[in-house]
Formats: C-alpha cells, structure tokens, sequence
C-alpha cells in the first residue's frame, strides 16, 4: 500500500511539473515603428532590387541566419555600397527552418524599401523587424511603383506595445515617390 501511496504522490507531482511547464503560445513583443522613428533610427535607406537570398548557420551554429543582397536603386540616407547586404535571424539550411516571429521576408527579384540599422557586430540589420522593409509594386492601372504604408494605431488606443494580433493590420498604399519625400522630411526636422 506504501508502494502505492509513493508512486500514486510521485505521479501527481510529475503531472504537475508537465502541466506547469506546458508551453504556451507566445506572441513576440515588437515596438510598432512609424516611418518618421524608422527614419531616425536607421543608419541607412534604401529602394531596390533583391538579387540575392542565402541562409547560414552562425559561428557557434545555434542560430540560421539569412542574408539578403539589395542592389540599390538609390539610397535615401547612408551608403552601404554597390550593393548592399541585410542580415536577418531566421532562416532555413537543409531541412532545418528556424523562424524568428515579426522578421521580414525578402523574395529574390522583388523591388524593396529597406530600413537597416548598423549592429555593433558590423553587421546590417533591418530595423523594426517587419516594419523595416516595404515592398515595391506597381499599380496595375497608372504603371507607377506604391508601396503599402502600414496605418499605426491612434495615440491612446493602446498603451500597451503588445499588439493585438486579431485586430487586423491596416495599410493604405501610397506612390513610391511620395513616400520618398515623407521619409526625406524626416530627416530634415
């Protein structure tokens, strides 16, 4: 009967320890940016062409990451080069995906908006995760390039940086050109 009582007790505190661990959903805590706080904080800007996309292990091989080479159509603030390389958390070596929640991603041949940041370790890093990177189409009726802005919510809607992630995201779709001029006066105040 003790042998019961014992492992009947060491059941229920393994149970406890499994439902006390369980994971949970986890939603990553991304600062939503503004273009003029993306404008600030980037070390460079950029619009071009993506003409490369190749993922990699790190040095210690605990993290993938992806690096995208963005040939530039013009720079808007900085300079990397002739061409310039982002690099990304998260990616896929074989058969081995490690995804980072709230990361853009860059498709090669798409024409891009890119804000990058200089990391410490001299890397270039897309700043405001997805907020970081727009994407260039052109308009199916005037032939002219628009990008999607994405619309933040109104002061005092929320004081949380949590987003809410069944409230759908709300962009309105702006001229490239335009859009180049918001981001220049930004640079200028």
């Amino acid at each position: 009967m003790k042998t019961l009582k014992r492992n009947s007790g060491t059941l229920v505190g393994c149970l406890s320890c499994f439902l006390l661990f369980w994971p949970t959903e986890s939603n990553a805590q991304l600062k939503e940016m503004s273009a003029e706080e993306l404008t600030q904080e980037s070390t460079a800007i950029l619009y071009g062409k993506c003409s490369k996309v190749s993922c990699e292990w790190n040095a210690t091989k605990d993290i993938i990451l992806t690096h995208v080479t963005i040939v530039p159509e013009e720079y808007v603030k900085g300079n990397l080069g002739a061409e310039a390389i982002l690099t990304i958390p998260g990616g896929r070596v074989g058969d081995i995906v490690y995804e980072v929640s709230e990361m853009p991603v860059f498709i090669e041949g798409e024409e891009v908006f890119a804000f990058a940041w200089k990391h410490p370790s001299g890397k270039n890093l897309v700043l405001g995760g997805q907020h970081g990177k727009l994407k260039i189409e052109k308009d199916k009726q005037t032939g002219k390039r628009m990008v999607n802005k994405k619309i933040l919510e109104e002061e005092g809607e929320s004081d949380s940086l949590e987003k809410d992630y069944k409230r759908p995201q709300k962009f309105r779709k702006i001229l490239l050109e335009d859009y180049i001029s918001e981001v220049r006066q930004y640079m200028n105040q």
